[in-house]
């Protein structure tokens, strides 16, 4: 915010008086509203406020209750890394509305090509009046994102005739035209891919890698070098996920072609290039990057009662997971709680790989192997037919998770172990849901409970996360590689992010179980 407004600041003293007489759950706004002589909105507009500080804090239900921060009147300045698309202060129920019509199409929870739904349905569902929706939808065709039609409003195809067209998809790789990341950032080729193939849009999967001093590009198809100047390609999408290669001077060879680009950052901390910063051009978004995933968990936990949490992670030296930590931790302050979020972290490691670089458990795998191989030479071929290529199979399977596993759980063990011993410690806060499954099956071999013992929570909502029945916050990939499919394919219909600011999309935490 910027100077505050003399309605928000009584609204803001009156929750303080409020507070003072009573710390239960918050009335209804409109009650509060209409308690303070102010506005729907206004009121909103100063609970959000007071959220944003620690003072309050909301669960998924959307009760809110006091936490232990003091309730200022004057607006917390901060100076945020992301630009939220739905975290906006609306100058009226209108342009509130309008932002979160706008925020569910560019996410794709509305296809291209169909229908908005009928007026009365998307009265209930945001909430407005017929006056407030019909503005809100006007505005929207102002801005060339819907287009009307008989009987309602058209979402304009982003592909028109573009079927001969391609996109090219880039990430870090080996010479072999292997992409070099982890199972959780590959997802978001798999979501491209997918969102492509619906579109009718050809998908080239292109990686990079650096070979006597020069920069090579090849297809993962054919494996063969990439022509990046080819004037069928629409755009670039360039996902960062490793700052160890040269990610820059790829930006400044895709720059220079002049064409629409999508840069999205899930390492985190990666700041804008010189060349990208002034050129309108280049959109960076961020997913699991964000500040406000952790934002989001710390006032989850806040709000069930949680005063003193461990974070724990084994890949703490790569910069999402130290956001994650240091998050947690202001939000942990804002609720007037010192020492309430204790780190249990290893700054060595980033990625699983990193923990098979010794060589002894390389050595150890390759005698597995070779024992393998011996057994098989001196077995009847005929039950082994089925299988197939079954040593490679487990060689390749066992190296890149198995292994990885057991190293990490080794090294969390005595972790895990100096956490137990401090009782006051109601939960665990996982830097994702890997390092959440280890943790769980080290409680279930010492027959704690969970969450009737001890609470945990994490991050990425994988697969794992909905076997293990984990509380998990789920980045929303589709929405994020929907809007960045967006901008390649309609940049006018993308909100131009601010200078030196990331756009983002919010995502949801799912209650599971575990917390």
């Amino acid at each position: 915010m910027g100077k505050q407004k003399p309605g928000i600041k009584r609204a803001c003293d009156y929750i303080a008086a409020l507070k003072k007489e009573n710390d239960a759950t918050l009335p209804p706004i409109r009650s509060l509203a209409k308690s303070a002589g102010v506005s729907f909105v206004t009121m909103w507009k100063a609970l959000k406020h007071l959220e944003s500080q620690g003072c309050i804090i909301s669960d998924p239900q959307g009760n809110r209750t006091f936490s232990k921060a003091a309730i200022k009147s004057d607006p917390h300045k901060s100076n945020p890394q992301s630009q939220l698309l739905n975290d906006c202060t609306p100058s009226s129920s209108r342009h509130h509305v309008t932002e979160k019509i706008y925020k569910d199409i560019v996410t794709g929870r509305f296809a291209g090509s169909e229908r908005l739904p009928s007026y009365k349905e998307l009265q209930l569902q945001y909430n407005v009046s017929f006056a407030t929706l019909k503005k809100s939808l006007t505005s929207l065709v102002e801005q060339k994102i819907i287009e009307p039609c008989t009987n309602g409003y058209l979402i304009p195809s982003l592909t028109g005739n573009t079927g001969h067209a391609r996109i090219a998809a880039i990430g870090c790789g080996l010479e072999d035209g292997k992409i070099w990341m982890d199972y959780q950032d590959k997802y978001y080729f798999r979501v491209l891919e997918s969102e492509c193939i619906r579109m009718n849009i050809q998908l080239d999967l292109i990686v990079y890698y650096r070979h006597q001093g020069r920069l090579h590009f090849v297809h993962t198809a054919s494996g063969k070098e990439y022509d990046l100047n080819d004037r069928t390609i629409l755009g670039y999408i360039f996902i960062v996920a490793n700052l160890d290669n040269t990610p820059e001077e790829v930006l400044e060879r895709l720059a220079a072609l002049k064409r629409n680009v999508a840069v999205l950052d899930v390492v985190g901390g990666w700041k804008i290039p010189r060349c990208a910063r002034d050129n309108q051009l280049i959109q960076f978004f961020t997913a699991t990057a964000s500040v406000l995933p952790a934002k989001r968990v710390a006032q989850y936990l806040l709000g069930k009662g949680h005063r003193k949490v461990a974070f724990f992670s084994p890949f703490h030296r790569a910069l999402w997971s130290q956001q994650r930590l240091n998050t947690i931790r202001e939000m942990f302050t804002r609720a007037d709680i010192t020492d309430g979020v204790v780190a249990f972290v290893y700054n060595k490691y980033a990625y699983q790989w990193d923990y098979l670089k010794n060589h002894l458990p390389q050595e150890a795998l390759l005698s597995f192997v070779n024992h393998y191989n011996q057994w098989r030479s001196q077995t009847p071929n005929t039950p082994l037919k089925k299988f197939n290529h079954i040593g490679y199979s487990m060689f390749k399977y066992i190296t890149q998770w198995n292994c990885a596993s057991g190293e990490i759980y080794e090294k969390m063990q005595p972790l895990f172990d100096k956490a137990l011993l401090d009782k006051s410690i109601t939960a665990w806060v996982m830097a994702n849901d890997f390092a959440a499954t280890i943790a769980i099956d080290y409680l279930k071999e010492r027959n704690i409970r969970v969450p009737d013992d001890l609470s945990m929570i994490s991050f990425d909502n994988t697969l794992d996360a909905m076997e293990y029945q984990l509380t998990s916050y789920d980045f929303n990939n589709h929405g994020i590689i929907t809007l960045i499919l967006r901008s390649i394919l309609a940049p006018h219909t993308v909100k131009p992010r601010r200078k030196g600011v990331l756009i983002e999309v919010d995502g949801t935490l799912v209650i599971r179980r575990s917390c």
